[in-house]
């Protein structure tokens, strides 16, 4: 199993978003990067910040990859948390835009406006990473 946030979850994460036929007919009009970042937290086993950055393009995705480093400038929305929070919308207990509207992710970059119009889209990304058999940091 991938540890979050890594170039093999990543890409796993990719496969996941192209199986996925509710994303590809939800997102037919999305355009460009979305990366999500993992603050860090030593006390959670997360030494340095994580990011992951998958460009989409009309349905698919073209691609995925870990951005240890935290660019993500490339991304067109930049969606971060801290590890507990991503845990939990992982596992189903968050929904992303409830979580967005809420305050537990922060939108570090781009438009809650122009996003909300790509909510079915974005639950369906969060339901193709809740595919990939997951592990984190201390688990």
């Amino acid at each position: 199993m991938p540890e979050i946030f890594t170039d093999e979850w990543a890409q796993a994460w990719c496969q996941q978003i192209n199986e996925n036929g509710n994303y590809r007919e939800a997102a037919r009009s999305w355009e460009g990067p979305v990366g999500l970042v993992m603050r860090a937290d030593a006390s959670q086993g997360i030494e340095s910040e994580r990011a992951v950055v998958a460009d989409l393009w009309h349905g698919e995705c073209r691609g995925a990859s870990a951005r240890p480093d935290g660019d993500v400038d490339d991304a067109a929305f930049v969606i971060a948390a801290d590890v507990t929070t991503w845990k939990s919308v992982l596992d189903g207990s968050t929904d992303p835009i409830v979580g967005l509207m809420g305050g537990k992710l922060k939108l570090q970059k781009g438009s809650l406006f122009k996003l909300l119009p790509y909510a079915k889209a974005a639950k369906e990304m969060v339901a193709s990473a809740q595919k990939v058999d997951t592990v984190f940091p201390g688990d």
